[in-house]
């Protein structure tokens, strides 16, 4: 991948920061590099980045995989319902995709909304450079990478 469409990526990843609202009550938002590379990230407890965000690529290329072996096309968003809680990825392009994870008790209508609304807001990122950083909040785990 070129320095430019680094550049976007990072400058798309600090938007996507400004766009979680962390009032509706999910537990992580990921934007992702289809490697499994977290470009930027919100949690509300600590959870383990590395595991979760390899898992969710490998799971969004595992059904991938399946919906073409039985000769459908992919499709752009994938939704799993736990026990207790729900799991939608969406691709974003080619090279990154978003994962949503909340409790079954927030309405599916609101984790729908949030990513609409997250994919919009990456939509719109200017392609400008920007910084990487890392934030810290209270009770709030917000980390932003660069691609390599």
């Amino acid at each position: 991948m070129g320095r430019e469409s680094s550049e976007a990526l990072e400058e798309a990843a600090l938007s996507f920061l400004s766009a979680i609202d962390t009032e509706r009550g999910l537990d992580a938002v990921l934007f992702v590099r289809r490697t499994g590379l977290v470009l930027a990230s919100w949690t509300r407890e600590g959870i383990r980045l590395d595991v979760v965000s390899v898992m969710a690529a490998t799971m969004l290329a595992s059904v991938d995989t399946i919906i073409e072996s039985i000769g459908s096309p992919t499709s752009e968003e994938i939704s799993v319902d736990t026990g207790s809680h729900q799991i939608v990825a969406t691709k974003v392009n080619s090279r990154a995709f978003v994962v949503v994870i909340a409790p079954k008790t927030v309405n599916r209508a609101i984790v729908r909304k949030t990513m609409r609304e997250l994919i919009a807001h990456l939509a719109a990122a200017p392609s400008t450079s920007a910084h990487s950083q890392v934030a810290e909040t209270p009770r709030h785990r917000v980390n932003v990478r660069p691609p390599p």
